[in-house]
């Protein structure tokens, strides 16, 4: 202890007081915090002395700056070296201003590293000035912001692209509070319904006013249904715009859960599917246009069995009715055979009547009608029309037609087109058989699924393996001079009836095609829209 008490006498030094030295502790300690708060914010402190033109750098600023303190002596002109030199003018006038007018400022520039590198600075200052209102010193800070342009720049190129795809996609975003009803919609999505977002309040009621009125009770029961079950829902509906044009669109929403189950809002898409209903419009009235085309085709192939089925009544009632002119022209007249050869004219006049009355139907041009329907009894209309011309053909037709057969939900007009076009299909792939007989099999029977099954058999030749994958693909036909769009068709029909069309093998020779039509349901109906 006395070698110590030594030393400080010799040296002349008196030691500090407590509370100095106290107080010295504390201000390392205050310095070190400012540093580490410094350089967790990323934030360089700085000062600049207007009449000595010193400058003061903090430790993070030389870090953000990237310039060694060892080596750097603090200048206002050694930071502007290092700013952009696209930005370093405006930092120059900025400063100037704040030396000139005495206010604070606040702006953002570039710095530009040796290595090519850029950073984003946050610049704030504020001047000190004296009793004359002169400003002697302005002092800041300097903020590394780049990582927050960067993922700015990131967020608004994701919400640039966003925007684009549901522009593209005719998609718009939404969100809705079930509480408080508050809603929220992309730019897309006030397009979608035609209206400026900056002379319109957005209000659920807005949108309910734009459903369609027909649409809008059903949309508000499966809506509120789906909140009361937590559950997300998918709606299609109509919107009316202030135009009075209607769109169709389609809206899938889900639900945002709290930690407690809470549903906090519900967030969802609408989907504007209006060009693709126009389209299904257009390509369904394509589609019985090209129907009655193919069925045009067909009745002009039948056009002498046709011929034959109405000459055969309308040569009956020519001799019935000579015969009953001959009974009344005789002294003694045969009233008796005159009225039965009358009664058979009018039988003759009735069948010719059916025919005509099968033809009709066959051309019609009228829009699929679905209705519950006996399908024997639409075989056996095809089959009465066609019967002649098997037979002038050379073809045997045999029928087995299940008396179990359930009624079908279908168009009377279009099955009888599928019939129609397999049995002279059939027909047709029995021309060149010579070597045995053409007998063509027509018969129905309940699916296993519960609707009713028709298959058509041909003793032919049988389709070719190799091209068994494309007999449905349009305009592929085997036929010289065939359209290639029968079977595409009929498979059509089959399926917008919610059956399905297929061919398999036949025994020993021959092809099968065989189709499904599902059962009439009350309150059910196909899918063709």
């Amino acid at each position: 202890m006395g070698r110590i008490t030594s030393k400080i006498k010799q040296s002349g030094k008196k030691p500090a007081p407590r509370k100095r030295r106290r107080a010295d502790g504390e201000l390392r300690r205050s310095e070190a915090y400012l540093a580490e708060g410094e350089r967790l914010t990323r934030t360089g402190s700085w000062a600049f002395n207007v009449a000595s033109g010193r400058s003061f750098w903090s430790a993070e600023f030389f870090r953000i700056f990237e310039l060694d303190p060892a080596t750097t002596q603090p200048s206002l002109s050694g930071a502007l070296e290092r700013v952009h030199p696209m930005d370093r003018l405006a930092v120059q006038q900025r400063l100037d201003a704040a030396i000139r007018e005495g206010c604070d400022f606040a702006h953002d520039y570039r710095l530009l590293l040796l290595d090519g590198r850029t950073k984003n600075i946050h610049s704030v200052g504020h001047p000190i000035v004296d009793k004359f209102n002169k400003v002697v010193e302005i002092i800041g800070a300097a903020t590394d912001i780049t990582d927050r342009v960067r993922a700015e720049r990131a967020l608004r190129r994701s919400e640039a692209y966003l925007a684009e795809a549901e522009k593209i996609s005719h998609t718009g975003c939404w969100a809705r509070s079930p509480i408080s009803g508050e809603l929220f919609w992309s730019q897309e999505e006030w397009r979608i319904f035609g209206i400026d977002p900056r002379r319109t309040k957005l209000s659920y009621q807005l949108f309910l006013d734009l459903v369609h009125p027909e649409d809008r009770a059903s949309l508000q029961e499966i809506s509120a249904r789906a909140v009361r079950e937590k559950k997300a829902y998918d709606i299609p509906f109509r919107a009316v715009l202030a135009d009075g044009s209607i769109k169709h669109l389609h809206s899938v929403g889900k639900p945002v859960f709290q930690e407690s189950g809470e549903v906090t809002e519900y967030i969802g898409v609408t989907m504007d599917v209006t060009e693709r209903k126009l389209n299904e419009a257009a390509l369904q009235e394509a589609q019985v246009e090209l129907a009655r085309a193919a069925r045009l085709t067909t009745m002009g192939e039948l056009a002498a069995s046709i011929a034959h089925e109405i000459n055969q009544p309308l040569t009956a009632i020519v001799n019935y009715g000579n015969a009953s002119l001959r009974w009344l022209a005789h002294d003694v007249p045969n009233v008796a055979g005159a009225r039965a050869a009358l009664k058979s004219v009018v039988k003759e006049a009735n069948r010719a009547s059916e025919v005509i009355g099968r033809i009709r139907t066959l051309l019609k041009n009228d829009k699929p009608e679905y209705i519950p329907l006996d399908l024997n009894g639409t075989i056996r209309e095809v089959l009465a029309l066609i019967q002649s011309s098997l037979q002038s053909r050379g073809v045997t037709l045999r029928t087995n037609l299940s008396a179990s057969l359930p009624k079908v939900l279908g168009d009377r007009t279009q099955l009888q087109q599928v019939i129609m076009n397999l049995i002279m299909n059939g027909a047709d792939a029995m021309s060149s058989i010579t070597s045995r007989p053409r007998i063509l099999h027509v018969e129905s029977a309940p699916d296993t699924s519960g609707g009713a099954l028709v298959a058509i058999e041909d003793s032919g030749t049988g389709v070719d393996a190799t091209i068994s994958d494309r007999i449905f693909d349009p305009l592929f036909t085997t036929k010289p001079n065939g359209m290639g769009m029968g079977l595409c068709i009929c498979r059509s029909i089959i399926e917008a009836h919610g059956g399905r069309l297929w061919p398999s093998s036949g025994s020993p020779h021959g092809t099968v095609f065989q189709f499904t039509v599902p059962a009439s349901v009350m309150g059910s109906a196909p899918h063709c829209e």
